[in-house]
């Protein structure tokens, strides 16, 4: 009975410890997809834009009808916008010196002027649909620990004879502005960019902002690695990472977007560290049963 006795308080032990390695393993979070296939609709937009307002208060229901056909990324004006960064002006000065809100580019291809209904945004969408030819395939692979969150991405059936960068975002799907600083009557802003990193793939070049969050931890051939250090105030399940493969030209205007994806960090479908000690502790206790019986019946 005294060796039952003490073989008893070892499981628990054995028990007290595992669930606190359990604990601290499943901090780390990971979420992993493979696509490439979206296409990536940036549109201009401002808080100060009435204009604006009519077409931002249905993307929503626009993007979500369209599923992963199209990724929606917001840039807001970078100097009268709560919302705005440098990030506006770096991405979008390669369609114009001059941006009119709002404005519309599928795949780099800028929509008709004005507000456009969802019909010309659904023609737009066919249009880059039709224009695409060989998507690279990117599988995305996300790990969070603490605030650290790793992006890797690996590229697949890509030309990589062809000079091309590679580009992360991170995106708010729901932005409250309080109302004395919005002017458009839009209180909630969605899909709006607030990170971003561009590596060029010869690693000729790198681009970031905020340039004090991001840090390239690898690129080697078709491997990408970078490590974003998440603010305080953004919510996890209120972010989105998207990952954008795009061709580099001289001019910087004849680039072609290659392929691109995105993850919802509040999507259920990641993957928690499992502590493959668990199952061993179940066996161990499955076998001592018998033994624990025998024990009791001898005394």
């Amino acid at each position: 009975m005294a060796f039952a006795h003490r073989l008893m308080i070892f499981i628990i032990a054995l028990l007290f410890l595992s669930n606190s390695s359990y604990a601290q393993e499943d901090e780390e979070t990971y979420w992993s997809e493979k696509g490439g296939y979206s296409v990536v609709m940036e549109q201009y937009t401002a808080t100060w834009c009435d204009v604006c307002a009519s077409v931002d208060s249905w993307m929503p229901q626009y993007t979500e009808a369209n599923g992963n056909r199209v990724i929606r990324l917001a840039f807001h004006d970078s100097i009268d916008d709560p919302l705005g960064t440098e990030i506006t002006d770096y991405r979008l000065a390669k369609y114009s010196d001059k941006l009119v809100a709002p404005s519309f580019w599928f795949d780099g291809l800028i929509t008709s002027g004005g507000a456009p209904d969802t019909t010309t945004l659904h023609r737009s969408l066919l249009s880059a649909e039709n224009e695409r030819r060989g998507d690279t395939e990117i599988n995305l692979n996300l790990s969070l620990n603490s605030n650290e969150l790793i992006i890797n991405s690996q590229l697949s059936n890509w030309d990589t004879t062809t000079d091309s960068k590679i580009f992360f975002l991170i995106l708010e799907d729901n932005v409250l502005v309080s109302e004395n600083i919005n002017s458009n009557d839009i209180k909630i802003h969605h899909d709006v960019v607030f990170a971003y990193n561009e590596i060029y793939v010869n690693g000729s070049y790198e681009w970031a902002h905020p340039n004090e969050s991001w840090t390239t931890i690898s690129y080697q051939d078709s491997n990408f690695t970078s490590k974003f250090l998440l603010p305080e105030d953004k919510l996890l399940e209120n972010l989105e990472v998207v990952v954008i493969h795009e061709s580099v030209s001289n001019n910087n205007t004849n680039s072609k977007i290659l392929g691109a994806m995105s993850i919802h960090l509040g999507d259920e479908n990641t993957v928690k560290k499992t502590n493959i000690f668990i199952p061993f502790l179940v066996i161990i206790c499955i076998s001592v049963v018998p033994i624990l019986i025998r024990s009791r019946r001898s005394d």
